[in-house]
């Protein structure tokens, strides 16, 4: 039904138009498109969070926020006030920000450029631009390369990327470098906390971290499924992490 409406009221917009010339047709649709864009209000125990949304699919984490990852939220809410915490697989930033608007530095990491772009408006949006630095790039094990990333859909907030599968109907050329590769080459600050959901490539992110993981980082959450859940928690026990809690598919392991 919202489609069937949406489309409609697309069409409707179109023909109130159709009279002007075809480049002022076009900029009324643009900013008629750009006035629509949904900004959705997120409480959250920080404050409110004004999430903008440019696709139907980047509006699931804003409505699903404390009741789709009730784990993730009360892991971020118990972070101490000096905690550095890196959010590897972004998406379009809502954890993130909320890190962020709790006061904590945040560095968030999100490939895909459209869930990047809507990412960055919103930090934007909340004034958070200057607590959160935001890379379009992909944590890989490797020291740096080129990869591509597959998508099913490149719309802003959709998941199940990958940059090991193969060709998707969507194909994006993306810069791919390791943890402490990253750290190393750029002198980023290194996290204490690490917030990790890729979507499959969790492995090999944490062994291109094994520096970072032994001297820097407290804890980590990852969400685990698939073949990841029997190489994750034994990667990370050799690295000194025990698992202490989290919830569903996301486990929460501390450096003893």
């Amino acid at each position: 039904m919202s489609r069937t409406l949406a489309r409609a009221l697309h069409g409707m917009a179109r023909i109130a138009t159709s009279a002007l010339k075809p480049e002022r047709q076009a900029s009324t649709l643009a900013l008629l498109h750009e006035a629509t864009l949904q900004a959705v209000a997120v409480p959250t125990s920080a404050g409110v969070l004004r999430m903008l949304c440019p696709s139907n699919r980047a509006l699931h984490d804003p409505y699903g926020f404390g009741r789709d990852e009730p784990e993730t939220v009360a892991w971020i809410e118990s972070l101490p006030a000096d905690a550095v915490l890196w959010d590897i697989g972004a998406n379009i930033g809502l954890y993130a920000l909320f890190a962020a608007k709790r006061g904590l530095r945040v560095l968030a990491f999100e490939p895909s450029a459209q869930s990047f772009a809507a990412m960055i408006r919103s930090a934007e949006a909340n004034g958070l631009d200057r607590r959160i630095d935001a890379f379009c790039l992909a944590l890989g094990e490797s020291a740096g390369s080129i990869a591509r990333l597959e998508m099913a859909s490149s719309e802003a907030g959709h998941s199940m990327h990958s940059i090991t599968s193969g060709p998707a109907r969507f194909s994006q050329a993306v810069p791919a470098i390791s943890v402490d590769g990253f750290i190393a080459a750029f002198g980023a600050t290194p996290p204490s906390h690490i917030k990790l959901d890729v979507d499959g490539i969790e492995p090999a992110i944490l062994r291109g971290a094994a520096v970072t993981l032994a001297a820097h980082v407290r804890e980590v959450l990852v969400e685990i499924e698939g073949e990841a859940a029997q190489a994750i928690p034994g990667d990370l026990a050799r690295l000194g992490f025990a698992e202490i809690g989290g919830g569903g598919r996301n486990r929460l392991f501390r450096r003893g």
